[in-house]
């Protein structure tokens, strides 16, 4: 049986070449005989069969005229700019045929299911490589071979070899907090990306997402170095980025912020709404929508972690909006009437 992602899809279904029939059969021109070809393609495999289903059940949630109007209202703040999206894409539904689909719209719907597809199969090379994986909303304790202790946030990913004569971690993607147990002998790297962190014995996070390698150290030493280059040394409060192109200056770091994720606590003080959910939408397996005329408020506050619709819920409220939630797939703030 194939392997599914956290919210149960087949990475195995052919979900583009089902969309392509979806979208042929919505044109003016589309005949039986192009009705006939795609139950024919159906009929072939049964995971045609599945991924022609969900394409269906895209467009058939009643709430999607709601969906589709926040996209008009962003549409008008930024032409031809769709909705800010803040999760992995999940599936949307037709309207009634006597509504005729918005071309735009159906050029929106067709990338979330896309994405949906591209985005199984990049993340088959990672499942491959990683020892300890998280789905999304799961954060997971580990205890190494060494006695170090490892925290991993939502949707990571790591490897790790601490047997040997030396310890050395991969996180491939996603966040960690470790407590490293001391070993002057073995020192303890984790290399993320272009990013190699050294030390002995300590506690510090990094995170590695979108090609951007952030350390932050709550107690002890780290030395952190792009790969062959000189390393900058990190005492506790501090925080470095490392990105391609070199090691940034390091900066004392707001740790109640930077690390309130290892407390189950989402911390921010004045930052817009649409970063806001960028951090949140990483716990919740869906769609978050929220227009740009709201994505650009400013808030600041300290919420948990383990309940992304009550936190977005409570979001909304303080930039004088309201959330429609489509099952567990698709979440939409607007602003209130």
């Amino acid at each position: 049986m194939p392997p599914s992602t956290p919210d149960g899809t087949d990475p195995s279904l052919p979900l583009e070449q089902a969309l392509d029939w979806f979208l042929r059969l919505q044109a003016e021109d589309a005949g039986e005989e192009c009705r006939r070809a795609c139950a024919d393609w159906c009929a072939a495999d049964p995971r045609n069969a599945r991924a022609w289903a969900l394409a269906q059940d895209m467009w058939a949630s009643p709430l999607l005229s709601e969906a589709l109007a926040v996209t008009a209202a962003s549409a008008t703040a930024v032409p031809d700019s769709p909705p800010r999206r803040h999760a992995p894409a999940v599936p949307l539904r037709q309207p009634p045929r006597s509504r005729p689909l918005a071309r735009r719209a159906m050029a929106w719907a067709a990338g979330l299911l896309v994405a949906v597809g591209l985005g199984l199969a990049a993340d088959l090379p990672l499942r491959l490589q990683a020892d300890h994986r998280t789905a999304t909303g799961v954060q997971e304790r580990l205890q190494l071979a060494d006695g170090s202790r490892v925290l991993m946030d939502t949707g990571t990913a790591l490897a790790t070899d601490v047997e040997g004569g030396e310890r050395r971690t991969r996180l491939l993607r996603g966040a960690a907090f470790f407590e490293v147990t001391p070993d002057p002998a073995r020192p303890f790297r984790v290399a993320a990306g272009p990013a190699v962190v050294t030390v002995v014995g300590t506690a510090f996070a990094v995170r590695y997402l979108d090609d951007r390698v952030t350390v932050t150290v709550r107690h002890g030493t780290v030395d952190v170095a792009r790969s062959g280059g000189p390393a900058v040394r990190l005492r506790a409060g501090d925080e470095v980025v490392v990105t391609a192109s070199g090691v940034g200056a390091e900066h004392p770091a707001d740790l109640s912020a930077a690390l309130g994720w290892v407390d189950g606590r989402l911390v921010f003080e004045d930052r817009p709404l649409g970063e806001v959910l960028g951090e949140l939408d990483r716990y919740y397996p869906g769609l978050i929508l929220v227009p740009d005329a709201l994505a650009d408020r400013r808030i600041t506050g300290n919420y948990r972690l383990d309940d992304p619709v009550r936190t977005a819920t409570a979001l909304a409220g303080l930039v004088r909006a309201e959330t429609l939630r489509v099952s567990d797939a698709l979440l939409i703030l607007r602003p209130r009437p």
